[in-house]
């Protein structure tokens, strides 16, 4: 038996599977660790079903692999949860909606889950997510709303949809955690669980086997206590090697300040954060251009005058059961979806054409630069009271939630948001690249995240 290190929940996976790969630490007392934690929590767990049985058979397997040489990858052993909207054989997947809990089991693993088992990561459990992924907030009416992991003072937001992920890992009830990204469902979450969380380029990582809510739009991504585990993540579920590798340096950089919408009404403390931390690349000998981007400032106006893409494929994909099923639904999540029933085909294939358009030149400007920034979320995570307390409330705070981290899916990028490291609060800095630069967008943050280290 191997002793669990008294820093555990801080260690970040890579760290966790380098202990494991010297047989410093067993997987199976990893497991019974975390396990533990989950059964323990005091408050609404962050899971909705936990693999016990099946978390221990697989320990017991990589840890005879590790003991005779044949571990499958650094991270075999490594314990990860799942978003409920992953199909994982032997159970439903019932993404957050009551609508769909007489669904069957299904019979095999979504093609994500099943590159992770391959690489011997052990799945723990699949975790609370908003209905049907469609809500940055993290609130869910019927499977519950679990509390943010850092600002306890009351109940607070987790963010979502990947609400059960991120406040997992934050807790210390697994080494990672994956989630899926439409409007900036895997950042949202990380920021305020102070995570790192990567948005992943769209169509990199398989969504086969995954709750789809906008087809046009999801994506599949890792939430981490590290850039290298992201990186880790990222090679594994995409089966992406990466290749021409250079070593990235932070000095004489350029980067591109997102002025405009995407810095407007912020809370004055991330304001400060991100004043502080664009000083401090600065004084790194890192270049900086701060302007509006006419792009990015334009795709707000047609979203704003049109409606968003996420709300009309979400209507069309789950038209067929909501129709009849109204009252079953969280009246948040329905209020989004009659807004993208109401949508006719003229506004969509509008908003498609100033897509195509618009990210064509925004790529072409970010040709210029190592990364774009801005901040990740203008506010903190606000009371879930609050939150709950009207229709007019939630939509306030979820379109300030989503207004920075969707524009990148909209307009097709990569993204990371790097959280404060020392900070009390739960802050964080995002940086964009255009679609396909992963790798170097993760180099790029690596550094970087090492420079903002307030």
């Amino acid at each position: 038996m191997t002793k669990i290190p008294d820093n555990i929940k801080s260690l970040s996976a890579s760290e966790i599977g380098r202990k494991l790969s010297k047989q410093d630490l067993c997987p199976i007392d990893l497991v019974s660790f975390y396990l533990d934690q989950i059964q323990n929590f005091n408050g609404l767990s962050p899971f909705i079903k936990v693999f016990n049985k099946e978390a221990i058979q697989n320990a017991i397997l990589s840890k005879d692999r590790i003991k005779n040489g044949k571990a499958l990858s650094l991270f075999d052993g490594v314990p990860i949860a799942w978003k409920d909207l992953f199909d994982i054989s032997g159970y439903q997947t019932l993404g957050g909606s009551n609508l769909l809990k007489n669904s069957e089991k299904v019979k095999k693993d979504a093609q994500a889950v099943l590159k992770a088992k391959n690489k011997g990561l052990i799945p723990i459990g699949k975790t609370l997510t908003v209905e049907f992924a469609l809500g940055g907030l993290g609130t869910n009416k019927y499977f519950g709303t679990p509390s943010n992991a850092i600002m306890k003072d009351v109940p607070r937001v987790p963010g979502g949809s990947s609400s059960g992920s991120a406040t997992a890992l934050a807790h210390g009830m697994c080494a990672a955690a994956i989630g899926t990204d439409t409007g900036g469902s895997v950042r949202i979450p990380a920021v305020w669980n102070k995570l790192f969380g990567f948005k992943t380029s769209f169509g990199h990582i398989s969504t086969q086997g995954v709750l789809p809510l906008a087809k046009s739009l999801d994506t599949v991504g890792p939430l981490t206590k590290s850039v290298e585990d992201a990186k880790m993540l990222y090679s594994i579920l995409s089966g992406n090697v990466e290749k021409n590798f250079k070593n990235f340096s932070a000095l004489n950089s350029n980067i591109l300040i997102a002025r405009g919408t995407p810095f407007n009404n912020l809370d004055p403390v991330i304001e400060e954060f991100c004043e502080l931390a664009l000083s401090l690349l600065s004084n790194s000998g890192i270049k900086i251009k701060e302007e509006k981007i006419p792009e990015i400032e334009e795709m707000y106006e047609v979203l704003s005058e049109y409606g968003t893409l996420v709300t009309a494929e979400a209507w069309q994909q789950w038209k067929h059961l909501i129709e009849s099923n109204e009252k079953l639904i969280d009246s948040n999540v329905l209020n989004r979806m009659h807004r993208g029933k109401e949508m006719d085909i003229k506004s969509v294939n509008i908003i498609k054409s100033k897509q195509k358009k618009l990210s064509k030149k925004l790529y072409k400007r970010l040709d210029l630069y190592d990364a774009m920034l801005m901040p990740t979320v203008p506010i903190l995570p606000p009371k879930i009271y609050d939150v709950e307390s009207s229709e007019e409330s939630y939509d306030k705070y979820n379109m300030l939630a989503l207004r920075n981290t969707s524009i990148g899916n909209i307009l097709p990028m990569c993204a990371i948001t790097i959280p404060s490291n020392n900070h009390y609060l739960p802050l964080g800095l995002m940086l964009y690249k255009p679609i396909g630069e992963d790798f170097s967008l993760l180099r790029t943050a690596e550094e970087y995240s090492k420079i903002i280290n307030i």
